[in-house]
């Protein structure tokens, strides 16, 4: 069994997602320095309300993994990055159900931290499921491995792949602004979606309360027995 380096790294989250990671076994957890935006492999820039972020000093950064919009307050959230080689026994060669074990790890962290108990904890094995923002923002959506609680998604994962490497991006909030996402994106800019802001987004409502040293932690010494 492939032992795991670990590593905690303090930085801008546009210096954590331009990283270049090794190819190994290995769990990197990022406290960012400053709050950001954080923009999908295929989104514009033009989505952004870059005044707004500007001015609140919110630093506005594309990920090369797809997906929607994610915002990053500091200390609000938990950020881990899991990476396995390709010959690594965890990998999978079908994209759907290579995220599989990740949320399997999150759901059993977050047990073992009481946010709730494992059956609760749902890791999604199915399809994408979309709705009419899960396009624009992350946590409206629900892809393979993500993590929910009550129909609610905690945990979010993006992959991505190389020859040699995958990569899987997760975050965890510990409080979801809905705020932050309409101050932040220029909704006059995104035809059809301002009208549907009211009740999609305002119910997406995720995270836990408190606990994201212990549930890391957790995350770290249950890896070790993959």
């Amino acid at each position: 069994m492939k032992s795991w380096q670990i590593h905690h790294i303090r930085d801008s989250a546009e210096s954590v997602h331009s990283r270049e990671l090794p190819a190994e076994r290995s769990i990197w957890r990022a406290s960012i320095t400053e709050s950001a935006i954080v923009l999908g492999s295929k989104q514009s820039f033009d989505i952004v309300n870059q005044q707004a972020c500007d001015d609140d000093l919110v630093s506005v950064v594309r990920r090369r993994s797809g997906g929607g919009v994610v915002f990053l307050g500091v200390n609000h959230h938990l950020w881990i990055d899991l990476v396995i080689e390709r010959d690594d026994i965890l990998w999978s060669d079908d994209i759907g159900r290579s995220m599989w074990w990740v949320g399997d790890l999150w759901a059993a962290a977050l047990a073992e931290n009481d946010v709730a108990s494992r059956d609760q904890l749902i890791v999604h094995r199915g399809g994408l499921e979309r709705n009419e923002i899960s396009d624009l923002v992350c946590f409206a959506g629900l892809g393979p491995g993500e993590v929910t609680l009550h129909g609610k998604k905690l945990v979010g994962i993006s992959q991505r792949r190389t020859r040699e490497m995958a990569r899987f991006q997760c975050v965890l909030h510990s409080r979801w602004s809905t705020e932050a996402y309409e101050k932040y994106l220029d909704f006059e800019k995104l035809s059809g979606t301002k009208k549907v802001i009211g009740s999609d987004f305002n119910s997406i409502q995720t995270g836990v309360s408190g606990g994201l040293n212990e549930i890391a932690n957790s995350l770290i010494n249950l890896a070790k027995s993959l």
